[in-house]
């Protein structure tokens, strides 16, 4: 799966899904454009940020992530 980041929060990173899910239907949990936190733990890989991907992660999410 592939995250635009969008802010650091305590524990991670907040970020905006960038692709769908191959091994699941699509839902309004967890699809692309979805707000959701991740930890350095998640991350495999960094590509550098270009001007689109800063773009995307600007956007409004098509839902945001319930904070406690």
């Amino acid at each position: 799966m592939w995250v635009l980041v969008r802010e650091r929060i305590a524990g991670g990173y907040l970020g905006i899904l960038d692709n769908d899910p191959d091994a699941i239907a699509e839902n309004d949990e967890f699809w692309s454009g979805i707000e959701l936190p991740f930890g350095p733990h998640h991350i495999i890989n960094i590509d550098e940020r270009d001007e689109n991907t800063i773009s995307l992660a600007a956007k409004e999410p098509k839902r945001r992530w319930l904070q406690v």
